[in-house]
């Protein structure tokens, strides 16, 4: 009897230990961290619920990164191949290796391509980007984008 007890115990403290799951969701805006429960992205305003409960709206030209549903985004200089700066958008952060990162870009999720300027229908187009000190450069060609991949320790799966 003592045993099926204890075992009752364990399993009831094993389901209270699951049933709270850590806090994944952040937004850095001006230089201001929040830890979020819900982040709901607006036309111009981004409403936050903090883990305090506390709701905040923060414009949305004051986001400087956010990770939502386990994805990281960063603002950064959208480039295209010669290095010249289109556009600044969010970036989803892949990978950090001795201090680079990877990140992906997809140009064709809102039916417009920054880089090529055309209006295509809905097709996801990934774009690799390296940050390397400071400096965001387009990976451009598939040897490359292997190179970067294979440095990342990525695995693309087609």
């Amino acid at each position: 009897m003592k045993t099926l007890g204890i075992i009752a115990c364990l399993i009831m403290l094993s389901i209270a230990v699951t049933a709270r799951t850590p806090v994944k969701d952040f937004i850095i805006a001006d230089g201001v961290f929040y830890d979020c429960t819900e982040i709901h992205r607006g036309f111009s305003n981004t409403t936050v619920t903090t883990t305090d409960g506390e709701i905040v709206k923060v414009p949305n030209f004051l986001v400087q990164s956010f990770r939502q549903h386990g994805r990281q985004y960063e603002l950064l200089p959208l480039v295209n191949g010669k290095g010249d700066t289109v556009t600044m958008t969010y970036m989803e952060l892949i990978a950090s290796h001795n201090g680079c990162s990877l990140y992906r870009y997809c140009t064709n999720c809102n039916k417009y391509d920054p880089l090529s300027g055309e209006i295509a229908p809905m097709n996801h187009i990934y774009r690799y980007f390296v940050l390397k000190n400071g400096k965001i450069s387009l990976l451009s060609d598939d040897a490359s984008t292997g190179d970067a991949m294979a440095f990342f320790n990525v695995r693309v799966i087609k």
